[in-house]
């Protein structure tokens, strides 16, 4: 006999989960104890979001995360992170403690039954793949089981299951419990003939790759058909680190060099690309090219879903439609449209830059990139800090960009560096003022811990991206972005405080104090002093890209 609470540490044990994140609370105690017991080292954060954002950053990069909260408040915190890992398709178990069975079971009308009861499944229902109250001991392996296929198969993200204390207690024969059947999955229809011959007619093909390459685990594959196609590549922001061999990332904030190629492409291949707002605009006029789409996803709800007109929709595994057409003998003639890519690429490699006063920040992003070991993860905030991230991070081959893409989460970058710090040696987090100061508890985190992880804020003492929306369409109207009522605190204090390495970077002559960061494997803050007025520059409205 085993109890739940056993039965679930080692089924997390067993499924490749060595670290998890939470933060303690009454209703999860048991659970705790056995996840610790059985090996699994627990990560304490200071706030439960920042579990959830952690466990966002270790499923990218394991295959699959976990986090672990108590019931009431602590499961609600962790929404946020359950949401970012739904959008961007991350593979993530979230589990929550629940107050007894009997209080979150009745039906009696009452708002509340017992102490720090919530309905939390109902509330995750529409940002996860599967969420669950068990409710019954015997449910427990047919439900894990059920939630880790849903996660971890398809187009991934996240689970939730809830456990009530007095469930986690019961003990349970394992021998005799239900278990879960995978459903049968229909032959997909991966019209290669078609592809290949609408990419032999193509004159000027393009690849855009997305998220979901890295999510179909086959980075492989898409490497090896680009290297034998030759056919350039621009990539979605959570495409970024598919391959060291890209043009650049394309949409609303995207390279020159990047959208020139999609308005000049006859053919466009979308690799596991949802088609978002920021990537192709509102509508059909604002979309800058008149190519042919090849679109292929795992998820048919992404199918045609926009203004965009699909030649071929190919509703597959990514890594299984990239191993047949890697099978398949190509027969294109586009050395003068790669030529003209590579002349963009060298024309316009410089144009993100965008501030002469202070530090440039995709200059120094460039920099600091350039101490980076092959291996290191970089974890990227949302705002500015995040295109000039994405302009100007050019990865090697086995570096990992992370990103908050479809729910755009303010906060994420630290707490996530610190998730990634478990699988990778080094990290380097990149975050602005005001993101930074929605996770800062996780200072301590990294002071206790000690992790590789340098974090870079960009510190400009306002919420760049919307002192620019501010100024443009609202009056220059700061209302909660000016002196009175924004600031970033002071960041060399903030690391004594915690314990942590500082350094401060004013102009481009601090540069060089970089290489003692990185003689090191400890925690550091560095401080990067930046315009108020550096904004990101909108390709769309790049004078070279409206020329062409």
């Amino acid at each position: 006999m085993i109890t739940v609470s056993k039965y679930i540490a080692k089924f997390l044990k067993e499924h490749n989960v060595n670290h998890i994140f939470g933060f303690q609370g009454s209703a999860m105690l048991k659970m705790l104890d056995e996840i610790v017991d059985v090996g699994i080292e627990y990560i304490q954060n200071f706030n439960e979001q920042a579990s959830s954002f952690g466990a966002d950053a270790y499923g990218r990069i394991n295959g699959i995360g976990a986090a672990i909260a108590t019931s009431g408040p602590g499961s609600v915190n962790l929404i946020g992170g359950i949401a970012n890992a739904y959008f961007d398709s991350v593979p993530v178990i979230f589990i929550t403690g629940q107050d007894y069975s009997s209080g979150i079971l009745a039906q009696n009308g009452a708002r509340q039954n017992g102490f720090q009861d919530m309905d939390i499944v109902s509330m995750v229902k529409p940002i996860t793949k599967y969420a669950v109250l068990v409710d019954k001991a015997e449910n427990i392996k047919y439900e894990l089981e059920k939630a880790y296929y849903y996660a971890t198969e398809g187009r991934k993200g996240a689970v939730l299951i809830d456990v009530p204390i007095d469930i986690q207690f019961k003990e349970i024969d394992e021998k005799n419990l239900k278990c879960f059947e995978k459903p049968v999955e229909k032959e997909a229809d991966y019209k290669i003939d078609e592809v290949i011959s609408l990419l032999n007619k193509s004159k000027s093909p393009l690849i855009l790759a997305g998220g979901g390459i890295r999510g179909a685990n086959t980075i492989e594959e898409f490497r090896t058909f680009i290297k034998e196609s030759k056919i350039p590549v621009v990539t979605t922001l959570n495409g970024i680190d598919t391959s060291e061999n890209i043009i650049g990332f394309s949409g609303l904030y995207g390279n020159s060099e990047a959208n020139l190629a999609v308005k000049n492409a006859d053919l466009i291949i979308a690799l596991g690309a949802r088609f978002s707002l920021k990537q192709i605009g509102k509508k059909k006029e604002q979309y800058n090219t008149n190519a042919k789409i090849i679109h292929v996803d795992i998820d048919k709800t992404e199918i045609n879903r926009t203004f965009m007109n699909e030649e071929i929709s190919v509703i597959a595994d990514l890594k299984e439609f990239l191993e047949k057409i890697n099978k398949q003998k190509l027969n294109l003639n586009i050395k003068t449209w790669t030529n003209q890519v590579q002349h963009w690429k060298n024309l316009y490699k410089d144009t993100v830059c965008v501030s002469k006063k202070f530090v440039d920040p995709v200059k120094f992003v460039r920099e600091i990139s350039q101490y980076a070991d092959s291996n290191t993860v970089f974890t990227a905030d949302v705002g500015a800090n995040q295109m000039w991230v994405a302009q100007g991070l050019r990865l090697k081959e086995k570096q990992r960009l992370l990103n908050s893409a479809g729910f755009g989460a303010m906060g994420y970058s630290l707490p996530a560096g610190i998730g990634a710090s478990y699988l990778a040696k080094e990290v380097i987090s990149f975050t602005g003022d005001g993101g930074f100061q929605m996770n800062l508890q996780e200072l301590n985190t990294l002071s206790l811990r000690r992790n590789n992880l340098k974090c870079v804020i960009f510190n400009n003492n306002n919420l760049g991206l919307m002192r620019d929306v501010q100024s443009r369409y609202y009056n220059n109207h700061f209302y909660g972005n000016n002196e009175k009522e924004f600031t970033c605190p002071n960041i060399k204090k903030l690391a004594d405080t915690f314990n942590l390495n500082y350094i401060k970077i004013e102009t481009e002559n601090d540069f060089p104090l970089l290489e003692n960061v990185f003689d090191n494997n400890v925690p550091y803050l560095i401080d990067v002093i930046i315009d108020k007025d550096t904004i990101p520059l909108n390709r769309y409205d790049d004078e070279a890209l409206a020329n062409g």
